[in-house]
C-alpha cells in the first residue's frame, strides 16, 4: 500500500515538473487586424508581467492598453520609432489606434495565450462533506 502511494505520488510529482517546464514556453500569435491592414504578433505574459501590468493604473483601459503594448513585439519597435520622432510621448500608448473592440479582443487573446483564460480541463470528481469539530 505504502509502495502504491509513493508510485503515485512520484508520477504525481514527475507530471508536474513536466508542466511546470511547458508552461515556461510562451506561446505567439500573429493577429491581422483588418481596421489598420496590418499583422500584429503577440506573445503570452508571464505572472510576473500580468503582475506588473494590473499594478500599471487603476484605469482598466489603460490596463489593458499597456498589457497589449507588453505583448506585442510588433507595436514595441513601432513605437519607439514615433517616440524617437516625437510623434508619440508615451510608448504603450501606440495601442490607441485600436478600437475598444479590438484592444478588448487582443487582450483577451494575450491572457489566453498567457494560460490566464480559456478552458480549464478540471472536473470535480468527488464532493466532501464538511467535517465538524467535536
Amino acid at each position: 500500500m505504502e509502495k502504491e502511494k509513493n508510485v503515485i505520488f512520484e508520477a504525481f510529482a514527475r507530471k508536474a515538473a513536466e508542466r511546470i517546464e511547458e508552461r515556461k514556453k510562451l506561446r505567439t500569435m500573429r493577429l491581422m487586424v483588418k481596421s489598420v491592414g496590418m499583422e500584429v504578433e503577440i506573445r503570452g505574459l508571464t505572472e510576473e508581467e500580468i503582475r506588473d501590468c494590473m499594478d500599471f493604473s487603476d484605469e482598466s483601459i489603460e490596463v489593458d492598453k499597456y498589457t497589449i503594448y507588453m505583448a506585442s513585439p510588433t507595436l514595441q519597435n513601432a513605437a519607439k520609432i514615433l517616440v524617437e520622432e516625437g510623434t508619440l510621448k508615451q510608448h504603450y500608448k501606440i495601442t490607441e489606434m485600436f478600437t475598444g473592440s479590438e484592444r478588448t479582443f487582443i487582450v483577451n487573446k494575450v491572457l489566453e495565450l498567457s494560460g490566464m483564460t480559456g478552458d480549464a480541463k478540471i472536473e470535480v470528481i468527488r464532493e466532501d462533506e464538511e467535517i465538524k469539530n467535536s
